[in-house]
């Protein structure tokens, strides 16, 4: 009874803070051709590029008047995003995956997700004062080794970070490196969720963090092979 109220929460403070619930993080899937067309214009075949299966947008929500194609965000591995149009049968919503469920939430600042074949568990922690020191730019903004801190609103301060982020896919066990959640503040435990790919054994960590003030979504990617990039929606 306890995990299915906390599973019971966990949806629905998802959906306060879901700006619309069609704007959400897709990957590619097209399972004849293995990839899908990326258009800088809805139906713009001529001037489109393949993109592999898997590959993350964030798809915005939908305009009838460009129907079937849908706006999308496409996330670079280098951080940069282009934006563009997909069709929208050539797409799988991260939330159509299995879903992971809770399996216990701390008051003390940590979660942890379980089902038969994965676990995932994050901590958070308080900021220390000395931890931002000098990382402040001139506009107000704060920058972790190069990337622009999330959360925090401007000439604001964080009151908390991620501390750690462990995954475990069928018993082994992957640590997230630091890098790819240093730069993300005021975590929300009770705001997120955990989604798997069993076909490709991919875990899709998905978080609504920041609060009213500085919200943002993030979405972490990870699989037995490697550790993608934090995928990041800042309206």
């Amino acid at each position: 009874m306890k995990q299915t109220y906390t599973t019971l929460l966990v949806l629905f403070m998802l959906g306060i803070y879901q700006p619309d619930s069609h704007a959400q993080f897709v990957v590619a899937q097209d399972t004849i051709r293995g990839g899908i067309d990326f258009c800088p214009r809805p139906g713009d075949l001529n001037n489109s590029i393949q993109i592999p299966n898997d590959t993350v947008f964030y798809l915005f929500p939908p305009d009838m008047d460009i129907d079937p194609w849908r706006h999308v965000d496409m996330y670079l591995p280098n951080r940069r995003i282009i934006k563009g149009y997909i069709r929208g049968n050539d797409m799988m919503r991260v939330d159509d995956y299995d879903m992971v469920e809770v399996e216990r939430l701390s008051s003390h600042g940590t979660v942890s997700f379980k089902d038969k074949n994965v676990k995932v568990s994050m901590s958070v922690a308080d900021v220390s004062p000395k931890e931002l020191a000098n990382k402040q730019s001139p506009n107000g903004n704060y920058y972790i080794n190069g990337k622009k801190a999330r959360g925090i609103p401007r000439w604001g301060y964080p009151r908390l970070k991620y501390k750690s982020i462990q995954v475990s896919i069928k018993g082994r066990s992957i640590t997230v490196p630091k890098r790819v959640y240093e730069h993300l503040f005021e975590p929300e435990i009770d705001n997120m969720a955990v989604y798997y790919n069993p076909q490709k054994e991919i875990v899709y960590i998905v978080a609504n963090n920041g609060g009213a003030d500085a919200y943002y979504k993030a979405m972490w990617a990870i699989s037995m092979r490697r550790v993608a990039n934090v995928y990041v929606f800042d309206p």
